[in-house]
C-alpha cells in the first residue's frame, strides 16, 4: 500500500509541474510533509481534479467534433470509378495512337477526342475520390489519438480521486495519512447484516464510537477497516461483539410491549442503562422483542423485562370530555403520561364518543384514571335556567345580542383560560310564538367549577334591568289604540322618548315600559292614559252578508257621519259577526244608534248563481230578471260575478221573498218547471236552427216557455209551466236523437293509406248505422250523433292505437262522484287491473277513459260498479245480447224512452248495454222498466244459434257458394240472417215470431243435412299409421271403395274427415269405426276422460313428460284432444295401470298448484279489503250506524261463486270411460271459491269475456237448438258487471240434430 501511495504522490508531484518542488513534497516513509508556507494539499488536489476534469471534457467534445466530421465526410463519399488511373491512361494512349496513325473520317475523329475527354473527366473523378478517402483516414488518425489522449487524462483524474479520497479520509478520522491503517476482518455471511444494521443505523454508531471508516466486502464477507491503530483495535473489538453475539427473540405480554415503545418510556430506558451491552430490538411487528449480545448478557436483560408486571384500563368518554382529557394541544395528555409514567390512547367509537385506553403499572394507572376523573367532572358542563321577561330578553338580543356577548365575555374574563367558556342561549320559539308575552328560559352552559359565579353575574344584570321597568295595565280591546296604524302612536313615544322601549301584551292588556329615567318613564304613562281615555269602544252585531253594504258605496254617507261627524272610528271584528265603535262614551253610544238603522234597512241574502245561468240574469234588458226583482220587491239585486252569486239588499220580509222568487225561476216549483239538457256538440246547431229558428218554434209551439242556450257548455234549459216544459223536452231529445249530423276527421297521407285498405272501413263500420265517404285529406262519417261519436272513436283507434271512450253525467252527479274520487287510489286501482288511462272532465261532466279497446271496455265495466255504488237509484243498465242490438237501439224508440221517463238513456256498444241515469230515482226506474219491455219485444223476433269452435266448417255450408244459401233463407222466409264468423253464431230477426220459427226450421234443415254429408272420426295416433297404410293404400282403397274423400286434418292429426253424398258417408263411417273396433281388440287399452287444461302439463316441452312416461311404462299413450280423452296401450295389465298413477300424479300436482294459487290470490284481495276499509271515512246510515264512504272491497275485483257446466265432448257414448281426477275419485276438499278459480284458470283460453249461462230450460243445463231462440237468450243470467270476475264457462248443449250450441 505505501509503495503504491509513493507512487501516487510522485504522479501528484508531476500534475503540479514546476511549482512543487521535492523540498515541498518528499516522500519519507509515506509522510507528506509541507513547507513553511500553509499548504492545503486538499484543495490543490480538488483544483487539479477539475483541471485535469476539464481537460477530459474538452477533448470528450473534441472527439464528439471529430465524429461528427467523419460522419459527414463518410456520407459525401464521391462515387468511386470502376477502372484505375493507369487503365485510364491505357485506353487514352491506344486512342491517341489510334486517332495519330490511322486514316479516319473527320467524324470519326471528333469521336475519338470525345471518348477521350470523357475518360479524361473519369481520371479526374478517381483522383478526387483518392483525395477524400486521404482525408477520411487523416479524420481517424485524429479521432484516435485524441481518445488516447483521453484515456491517459481518465486515467489521471482516478489518480487525483483516489489521492483526494485518501488524504479526505485521514482529515475526517483526525490523523495523517501515515496514521492511516487499514485492517481486514472476516464476518460470517450471516452477520453481516447485524454490522451494517436497519438503513445502515449500526455501521454508523460503529464508526461514530471507533473514528473509523467502515467497507463491506458483502461478496467475500469481508470488513475493511481504515483508521488509526487505536481506533482499529476498539473498531474490531466492535465487530467481535457484534460477529459472536447471539440472537433471542422474546415473546412479550403485549400490554408490555406497548407501555415499553411508549415515546419517553422510562422503564425502556432504565433496562438499556441497565444493560448497555444487549441490544434490544422491538421493531418487528407482533409482541416480539429481540435480544442480541453475549449470551450471558442476553439472559440477564430477559430476566428483567419478563419480570415487568403491565395493566390496561379503558373509560369511555362522550362529547367533549374527550377533549378535555387531550387537552389544548395535547398538554394534559402529555402531562399524564410524564406525571404517572403511562401509556395513553384515545380513539374515536363514533361521532360523539371515544375510548381512553390507560397502560402501565398498576399504581401508576390508578394514579391517572384519578386525575382524569378529577379533570371531567370539574369540566362537565352543566346547564341551568333563569326566567327572564320577553322586553329583558329583547334588550338582550338587541343588535345582534351584543349584551349578551358583553355578559359572556364578562364571564370568561372571570373564570379565566381554567374553565370551558359561558355560552348563554335564549330558548328557541316557533315563528307564531315570536309575540308571545310568557317568561323565556335564559340557558346558562358551563363547567360545573364555572357554574355559581357565572350564574351570580347573569342574576345581577336581570335585576338590574328589572329595578328600571314599570307596568300599566289596560283593557286588551284598547291595545291597538294605543299601538297606533302601523304601529306610529308607539313609535312616535319611543322616538320622543329615547333611550326609552315600550313592550305591549295584545292578550293581557299589560304595558311595560323600561327606561334609565323616571321621567321619562313618567311622559309615557300619561300619554297612554290619554289614549285610553279618547277610544271607549262598544260593537253591534251583524250579519255577515251586510258587511259589505257597511263598507261599500252603499254605505259610505253613513260611515262618514259616524267618522267626520261624531269622530268615531269603525271596523270590523275578527269574527266578521260585530262592528266595534271607536271614541269617547257619548259619541260611540250615537254611532251605535245610526248603524242599527242601517242594517235594518240593509238587509241582505244571496242566491248562488251556476256560471252557465248567469247569462238569464241580464236576458230581456230592460225587462231582465234583475230588474224585474228590484221593481216588484223593492230591494237592489247585484250579481257578484266573482263568487257567482246574486246579492239582493233590502227590507229583511222583501228580501226574502224576492229570494223565493229567484229560486222558483232558477229551480222549478209551484206550477212552474225547469228541465236542462245535455246537447251534443254536432247536434247544437241543428236544435238551435238558423238564426235560431228551432228555437224560436218551439217558444212559439209551447206558450209560456223560454229556451236558454248556455255559452259555454252544450247544455240547454227548458223553463215555463210543467206541462209545457215536458211537451218541449220530449221534442228537442225526439230531435237530438234522430237528427244526422256530419263530422269531418282530417286524415294524414299515411292514415289514408291505411284505411284505404280492403275491408278496413267495413272492420270500423261494422253494426253501426253511418255512411262514412274517405277522401284523400279527410274521412266524413254522417249519422245520429251517437253513432257517429261511436265510430269516430273505433277509426281513431285504428288510426292512433289508443280508444277512448266517455261516461257523461249530470253535473250535480258529476260534482258527486268528483268529490268521491278525489283519493287517486279509487281510480288506481282500476288502472292497475286494466291498464286504461281514466280522467274527470268538468267541461263536459264526464269521466274519460283511453287505452287499448279492451282495456276501455274492463275500466268501463269497473267504473259503471263504481258508479252504480256512488249514485244508488240514479244509476242503471240494462244488458242487450249482442243480436238484439240492432233492432233495441232505434234513435226514435230510444228517445221517446228518454223523454218519457225524464231520463238520459244511451247505448253502450262496449258493454252492449243501456245505460239510464238521472237525479231522480224515480225517473231511473221508469226508464229501465220501459228498456226491459222493448227488450222482451225485440227477444220475440231474434233467434241466436250459437256454434262451437270445432263446428267452425259449417258456417261456409250456411253461406253458401257467393251467399247463395244464406240469399236463398233469407229469401225464402223473409227473416234477416246475420252471421258472426268472430263469434261463431248465426242471428235471425224477423217481423213475426212463425216467420222467425219458419227460418229457424230451414237453418237446422240444412246444419242436420251437412252433419250427415261431413262425419269426423277420430282415430288414436298409435294407430293412425296402420289405418292410413303404406303410402296411404288403406285410406285411399277405403275412399274408393265409398266413394267418398278422407282426409287427415292438419290442425287435429288424430282427425280424419269423411265427405260425400248422406249413404256414402254413413257406409265410410260404418268401415272405419268397424276397423276401429278390430285395431282396439288386438291393442288392448284403457280410456279415461280428460280436462283440456290438463293436457300441456301431461304432455310437457316438446312432448318431454309423456315420452318419459311411455319409456318408463313400455306403454303407448294417446291423447285425443277432440274428445277430451287419454288411452293408454300396449304392456300388460301392471304396466297401464303404472302409466295411469303417473299422469293422474301430474294431475294432482297441477290442481294443488292452481289451489294454492287461487288461495293466495283470495288471501291477497282479503287483505286488500281489509285494508280498503280501515282507510275508508265512515259515514252514517238512517239509523246512525257507521257506513263505509265506499264498497268493503274493491268494484270489480271479487271471485263469485257459481255452477259450471262442463263441455260434454263425449264421440262414443257406448264406451264407458273413466274419469281422471288425480285419484280417480271426486274431490270435495275445495272452497266454493277456490272451485271457481280453478275453473277459470283451466277454462278455454278464447273465452276472454264473461258469457251467459241459461237459467231456463231443462235442470241439467241441456236444450234443443228448435228451442235456442231470443227468448232463450233473453233469459240468460245478466252479469253483474261490478264483479267482473265472477266466470262463468259457457256450456256445451247438444242439439236433436246433432250439432252443438254454445250459449
Amino acid at each position: 500500500f505505501l509503495q503504491k501511495y509513493q507512487k501516487s504522490l510522485r504522479f501528484l508531484a508531476y500534475i503540479f509541474g514546476s511549482s512543487t518542488t521535492e523540498s515541498n513534497i518528499m516522500v519519507d516513509n509515506g509522510a507528506v510533509p509541507v513547507s513553511d508556507e500553509t499548504f492545503d494539499l486538499s484543495d490543490k488536489l480538488r483544483q487539479r481534479l477539475r483541471e485535469t476534469n476539464a481537460e477530459r471534457e474538452r477533448t470528450q467534445a473534441k472527439i464528439v467534433i471529430s465524429t461528427e466530421q467523419l460522419q459527414r465526410m463518410y456520407k459525401h463519399v464521391p462515387k468511386r470509378p470502376r477502372e484505375t488511373i493507369q487503365q485510364l491512361d491505357a485506353r487514352i494512349s491506344k486512342l491517341e495512337h489510334e486517332r495519330t496513325t490511322t486514316s479516319i473520317s473527320l467524324s470519326s475523329e471528333k469521336k475519338i477526342l470525345r471518348e477521350m475527354d470523357q475518360i479524361k473527366k473519369i481520371k479526374k473523378e478517381v483522383g478526387a475520390h483518392k483525395e477524400h478517402e486521404s482525408a477520411i483516414q487523416g479524420k481517424k488518425s485524429e479521432i484516435a489519438a485524441l481518445k488516447d489522449n483521453l484515456r491517459t487524462v481518465t486515467a489521471a483524474v482516478a489518480e487525483l480521486e483516489a489521492a483526494l479520497s485518501k488524504v479526505e479520509l485521514a482529515k475526517k478520522l483526525g490523523c495523517t495519512t501515515a496514521d492511516l491503517k487499514t485492517r481486514v476482518v472476516d464476518c460470517p455471511e450471516g452477520k453481516i447484516g447485524h454490522v451494517i444494521g436497519r438503513n445502515g443505523a449500526a455501521l454508523k454508531q460503529l464508526e461514530e464510537r471507533c473514528v473509523v471508516h467502515v467497507d463491506i466486502d458483502k461478496v467475500g464477507s469481508k470488513i475493511h477497516l481504515h483508521g488509526s491503530d487505536e481506533a482499529l483495535d476498539l473498531a474490531v473489538v466492535e465487530v467481535e461483539n457484534i460477529t459472536l453475539a447471539i440472537e433471542e427473540d422474546v415473546e412479550l405480554p403485549s400490554l408490555l410491549v406497548t407501555h415499553l415503545m411508549a415515546k419517553r418510556s422510562a422503564k425502556l430506558n432504565k433496562v438499556q442503562e441497565d444493560h448497555p451491552d444487549v441490544h434490544i430490538d422491538f421493531s418487528r411487528n407482533g409482541n416480539t422483542a429481540q435480544l442480541r449480545g453475549r449470551p450471558e448478557k442476553v439472559v440477564v436483560a430477559k430476566n428483567d423485562l419478563l419480570s415487568f408486571d403491565v395493566k390496561k384500563v379503558t373509560r369511555k368518554l362522550e362529547g367533549r370530555e374527550t377533549a378535555f382529557v387531550v387537552g389544548k394541544g395535547g398538554a394534559t395528555v402529555n402531562r399524564l403520561v410524564d406525571d404517572h409514567d403511562v401509556v395513553i390512547n384515545i380513539s374515536n367509537t363514533d361521532s360523539n364518543s371515544s375510548e381512553v385506553e390507560i397502560i402501565g403499572f398498576e399504581g401508576n394507572i390508578n394514579a391517572a384514571l384519578s386525575e382524569i376523573e378529577d379533570i371531567l367532572y370539574k369540566n362537565e358542563e352543566i346547564e341551568e335556567i333563569l326566567l327572564v321577561q320577553p322586553m329583558q330578553r329583547n334588550k338582550l338580543l338587541e343588535n345582534s345580542g351584543a349584551t349578551v356577548k358583553v355578559i359572556q365575555a364578562e364571564i370568561n374574563n372571570m373564570i379565566g383560560s381554567n374553565g370551558i367558556g359561558v355560552l348563554l342561549v335564549f330558548e328557541k320559539r316557533p315563528k307564531e310564538d315570536m309575540h308571545s308575552k310568557d317568561l323565556t328560559k335564559l340557558a346558562i352552559k358551563t363547567s360545573r367549577m364555572s357554574m355559581k359565579e357565572a350564574k351570580k353575574l347573569v342574576q345581577k344584570h336581570i335585576d338590574a334591568f328589572d329595578s328600571k321597568v314599570r307596568q300599566v295595565d289596560v283593557e286588551p280591546s284598547l291595545i291597538p289604540a294605543i299601538i297606533g296604524k302601523g304601529g306610529a302612536n308607539i313609535n312616535a313615544l319611543r322616538k320622543e322618548c329615547k333611550g326609552a322601549d315600550v313592550d305591549v301584551d295584545k292578550d293581557t292588556g299589560v304595558i311595560k315600559i323600561f327606561s334609565n329615567d323616571d321621567e321619562t318613564k313618567e311622559v309615557i304613562v300619561k300619554a297612554i292614559e290619554k289614549i285610553v281615555a279618547e277610544n271607549q269602544t262598544t260593537f253591534v252585531e251583524v250579519e255577515q252578508n251586510v258587511i259589505g253594504a257597511i263598507f261599500g258605496e252603499v254605505g259610505k254617507e253613513m260611515r262618514n257621519s259616524i267618522i267626520d261627524g261624531m269622530g268615531v272610528n269603525i271596523g270590523i271584528d275578527p269574527s266578521d259577526s260585530k262592528i266595534n265603535l271607536r271614541g269617547t262614551v257619548e259619541k260611540i253610544t250615537e254611532a251605535a244608534k245610526v248603524l242599527e238603522e242601517f242594517i235594518a234597512d240593509n238587509f241582505t241574502s244571496e242566491f248562488d248563481v251556476s256560471p252557465d245561468d248567469e247569462a238569464l240574469l241580464f236576458h230581456g234588458g230592460s225587462d231582465s230578471l234583475l230588474n224585474r226583482i228590484e221593481a216588484d220587491h223593492d230591494v237592489k239585486a247585484n250579481f257578484r260575478k266573482q263568487r257567482h252569486v246574486l246579492a239582493i239588499r233590502g227590507r229583511e220580509e222583501n228580501v226574502n221573498t224576492a229570494v223565493e222568487a229567484v229560486s222558483k225561476f232558477f229551480n222549478g216549483g209551484d206550477g212552474f218547471g225547469v228541465e236542462k239538457l245535455k246537447v251534443p256538440e254536432g247536434v247544437l246547431g241543428i236544435v238551435i236552427g238558423k238564426g235560431g229558428g228551432n228555437i224560436s218554434k218551439l217558444e212559439k209551439d209551447y206558450e209560456g216557455i223560454n229556451i236558454h242556450v248556455h255559452r259555454n257548455s252544450n247544455y240547454l234549459s227548458i223553463r215555463g209551466p210543467v206541462e209545457k216544459v215536458n211537451e218541449c223536452r220530449v221534442d228537442i231529445i225526439t230531435l237530438m236523437a234522430t237528427s244526422r249530423v256530419t263530422e269531418l276527421v282530417p286524415l294524414s297521407p299515411g292514415q289514408h293509406e291505411i284505411l284505404a285498405q280492403p275491408d278496413i272501413m267495413k272492420k270500423i263500420t261494422n253494426d253501426i248505422n253511418v255512411n262514412v265517404t274517405l277522401s284523400d285529406a279527410s274521412l266524413k262519417i254522417r249519422g245520429v250523433s251517437t253513432d257517429v261519436a261511436d265510430t269516430k272513436a273505433i277509426l281513431m283507434e285504428h288510426l292512433t292505437g289508443e280508444y277512448e271512450a266517455s261516461i257523461i253525467l249530470e253535473p250535480s252527479q258529476f260534482s258527486k262522484v268528483s268529490a268521491a274520487v278525489r283519493d287517486p287510489s279509487h281510480f288506481e286501482r282500476i288502472r292497475k287491473t286494466t291498464n286504461a288511462s281514466i280522467r274527470m272532465d268538468s267541461t263536459e261532466s264526464a269521466i274519460i277513459i283511453s287505452g287499448k279497446r279492451s282495456s276501455v271496455k274492463k275500466a268501463k265495466t269497473f267504473l259503471t260498479g263504481v258508479l252504480d255504488f256512488l249514485l244508488p237509484s240514479q244509476f242503471a243498465k240494462v244488458k242487450v245480447p249482442k243480436p238484439l242490438v240492432k233492432s233495441m237501439n232505434d234513435p226514435a224508440a230510444i228517445a221517446k224512452i228518454s223523454a218519457d221517463s225524464g231520463s238520459t238513456v244511451s247505448f253502450d256498444r262496449d258493454l252492449h248495454c243501456f245505460q239510464v241515469q238521472s237525479s231522480k230515482p224515480d225517473s231511473v226506474f221508469q226508464a229501465t222498466k220501459m228498456l226491459k219491455a222493448r227488450l222482451s219485444e225485440c227477444e220475440k223476433l231474434v233467434v241466436v244459434v250459437r256454434l262451437d269452435a270445432s263446428d267452425l266448417w259449417l258456417l261456409p255450408k250456411i253461406i253458401g257458394k257467393g251467399g247463395e244459401t244464406v240469399k236463398e233463407l233469407q229469401e225464402e222466409s223473409g227473416c234477416k240472417f246475420d252471421i258472426s264468423k268472430e263469434e261463431l253464431l248465426v242471428a235471425i230477426s224477423g217481423e213475426s215470431e212463425d216467420a222467425v220459427s219458419t227460418a229457424k226450421a230451414s237453418l237446422d234443415k240444412i246444419i242436420e243435412q251437412a252433419r250427415k254429408e261431413c262425419v269426423f272420426v277420430n282415430i288414436p295416433d298409435s294407430a293412425m299409421s296402420a289405418f292410413i297404410g303404406k303410402g296411404g293404400t288403406n285410406i285411399r282403397q277405403l275412399a274408393e271403395d265409398h266413394d267418398v274423400d278422407i282426409e287427415r286434418l292438419r290442425k287435429e292429426p288424430s282427425c280424419i274427415r269423411i265427405q260425400g253424398d248422406e249413404a256414402s258417408v254413413e257406409g265410410a263411417h260404418v268401415a272405419v269405426i268397424a276397423w276401429l273396433n278390430d285395431w282396439e281388440a288386438s291393442h288392448v287399452g284403457k280410456t279415461v276422460e280428460l280436462e283440456e287444461a290438463f293436457i300441456p302439463a301431461i304432455l310437457g316441452k316438446q312432448g318431454s313428460t309423456v315420452s318419459t312416461i311411455q319409456r318408463a311404462t313400455r306403454c303407448k299413450i294417446d291423447i285425443d284432444r277432440r274428445g277430451l280423452t287419454l288411452t293408454v296401450r300396449g304392456g300388460d295389465e301392471s304396466n297401464r295401470e303404472e302409466a295411469l298413477n303417473k299422469v293422474n300424479e301430474i294431475i294432482d300436482e297441477e290442481k294443488k298448484k292452481i289451489l294454492e294459487r287461487g288461495a293466495e290470490i283470495l288471501e291477497n284481495k282479503k287483505k286488500k279489503n281489509v285494508s280498503n276499509e280501515s282507510t275508508e271515512a265512515p259515514d252514517s246510515d238512517s239509523n246512525g250506524h257507521s257506513q263505509p264512504e265506499f264498497a268493503s272491497r274493491p268494484v270489480g275485483l271479487t271471485i263469485g261463486e257459481s255452477k259450471v257446466i262442463k263441455p260434454n265432448n263425449s264421440k262414443n257414448p257406448t264406451k264407458k270411460k273413466d274419469k281422471i281426477t288425480g285419484d280417480n275419485k271426486p274431490s270435495n276438499k275445495s272452497s266454493t271459491a277456490a272451485q271457481n278459480l280453478f275453473n277459470l284458470l283451466v277454462s278455454d283460453p278464447r273465452q276472454n269475456q264473461p258469457t251467459e249461462v241459461l237459467t231456463k230450460g231443462s235442470e241439467d243445463g241441456t236444450c234443443d237448438s228448435s228451442t235456442s231462440s231470443a227468448t232463450g237468450v233473453s233469459a240468460i243470467t245478466e252479469i253483474n258487471e261490478d264483479n267482473v270476475n265472477d266466470i262463468h264457462l259457457g256450456g256445451h248443449y247438444k242439439s236433436s240434430s246433432g250439432f252443438s250450441v254454445r250459449v
